[in-house]
């Protein structure tokens, strides 16, 4: 009887631990949770948006550097003739005429300081616009971007790189290059139909 009664207790036990065991591999199954990150400063960089107002920034800035250097060319000209006058004429000038010029000069000097300034002003102010308005455009759809792919795909948690201290090596939980690919495809999409 004492036999019998040990394997009942041994059966119990196996069964209890079978129980357990599958129990605590059900558990552990619920729990596994899909993580990824997103590269926002690669996402930020990347997009055909970005791609788009740094060459409309760039072309700009070039138009601003041509028109600087012609009015540069011109002041430059002024500056020279203006010199050459007073070399020339400098013993028949009266002291007022020599001072006369010597204003007019610098006068072309501070004019051509006042448009080197107003361009590199006016070259921040834009990128300082560029970059608010990738921003607004990248905070309206990033999330939406970033949700459809996570639910689509089954991941739970999605971080931004920055935020994380340590991130295995593997890609994929690199979700970068799909929110990427989605943004340009939507921003292509927007533009295409002319919003």
């Amino acid at each position: 009887m004492r036999r019998k009664r040990n394997r009942s207790i041994i059966l119990l036990l196996f069964c209890l631990c079978l129980v357990m065991g599958l129990g605590g591999e059900g558990a552990k199954a619920a729990l596994d949770v899909k993580i990824g990150y997103v590269d926002y400063a690669r996402i930020f960089w990347e997009t055909d948006k970005t791609k788009e107002l740094l060459a409309k920034l760039e072309l700009e800035k070039e138009t601003d550097l041509r028109i600087l250097s012609e009015r540069r060319q011109v002041t430059e000209e002024e500056i020279d003739k203006l010199e050459e006058e007073l070399e020339t004429q400098g013993l028949m000038l009266s002291e007022s005429a020599r001072e006369e010029k010597l204003a007019e000069i610098e006068r072309w000097i501070g004019e051509l300081d006042n448009l080197s300034e107003s361009v590199a002003r006016r070259e921040e102010e834009r990128g300082v616009q560029a970059t608010y308005e990738l921003e607004q455009y990248l905070n309206l759809n990033i999330r939406s971007v970033v949700k459809s792919i996570a639910e689509k795909e089954g991941y739970r948690f999605v971080f931004d790189l920055r935020s994380l201290f340590y991130v295995t090596p593997e890609k994929e939980f690199d979700l970068t290059d799909k929110v990427l690919a989605q943004l340009n495809e939507e921003y292509k999409a927007e533009t295409e139909s002319g919003e």
